[in-house]
């Protein structure tokens, strides 16, 4: 559907386990999240797409002549502003297409970024697998630490990696922007608590450098396998420019 894969309504586990050596504290401890039904990118925006988006709004990108891959691998040097940018953007110009969701458009969805708990459930469903693929690590499923490649893969190039929805590319290869606050653990269980954490900005809105810090989840392709778990969510970055920050898109109703 125009790049964009179903994820049905209902709850998933988020987190992991109190027992489990490879995880971060602030991933901890398991809970259940219901979420309602939303779509989510099958692929990171591309360098290709992102400089579609600056040369069609004259969008002030300030990284935009640092090193990229090739034009069909992710996008980086991009910041959270940017991201949400090209989400704005891009929820306009689909608005306007003849495509299924341009009806959801017009009644309050937004093409956004997802929060962390809907990149969670699309990465793993619902049985708290630990990789999109399964169980145990695979440098064959995923671009990071121990795949070797040592810099960008081209989007869609594993496609034994992807999760049980078949969204690709959710370990590895860059890291991946949310819309959610850093904050401890349990997330927010209902549309309403979860207002406070995730963000949304409304158009020309800026916010403030100390105003919030978002989340990065998914790995890169220089992290170990430990990053590149579904429930991963170190909590030392900032949301500066980052060389290996990239981003997917949701599209989602938003009260």
């Amino acid at each position: 559907m125009f790049g964009f894969i179903e994820i049905p309504a209902g709850p998933f586990t988020m987190g992991s386990a109190l027992d489990d050596p490879d995880a971060y504290d602030s991933e901890k401890d398991q809970h259940t999240v219901r979420l309602p039904q939303y779509f989510i990118a099958r692929y990171l925006v591309t360098v290709a797409q992102f400089r579609a988006f600056v040369d069609d709004s004259g969008y002030t990108w300030e990284d935009k002549d640092q090193q990229q891959g090739l034009a069909n691998h992710p996008v980086v040097y991009v910041s959270w502003y940017d991201a949400l940018a090209y989400c704005a953007w891009l929820t306009e110009k689909l608005r306007d297409m003849a495509w299924p969701l341009a009806t959801c458009l017009h009644q309050g969805w937004q093409v956004t970024l997802p929060s962390e708990a809907e990149w969670e459930k699309a990465a793993r469903s619902t049985d708290g697998r630990l990789y999109p693929w399964g169980n145990t690590p695979d440098p064959d499923r995923a671009n990071y630490e121990d795949t070797g490649i040592g810099t960008t893969s081209a989007v869609g190039c594993f496609p034994g990696g992807k999760s049980p929805y078949g969204v690709e590319d959710m370990s590895g290869n860059v890291w991946e922007w949310t819309r959610s606050k850093d904050g401890a653990y349990p997330y927010p269980a209902t549309n309403v608590a979860r207002a406070w954490r995730e963000v949304l900005l409304k158009p020309g809105e800026i916010l403030h450098e100390d105003d919030v810090l978002c989340v990065l989840r998914g790995g890169v392709f220089g992290t170990p396998p430990q990053d590149a778990r579904c429930a991963a969510r170190p909590l030392d970055r900032t949301r500066s420019l980052d060389r290996y920050a990239g981003f997917r898109m949701v599209v989602a109703q938003f009260p």
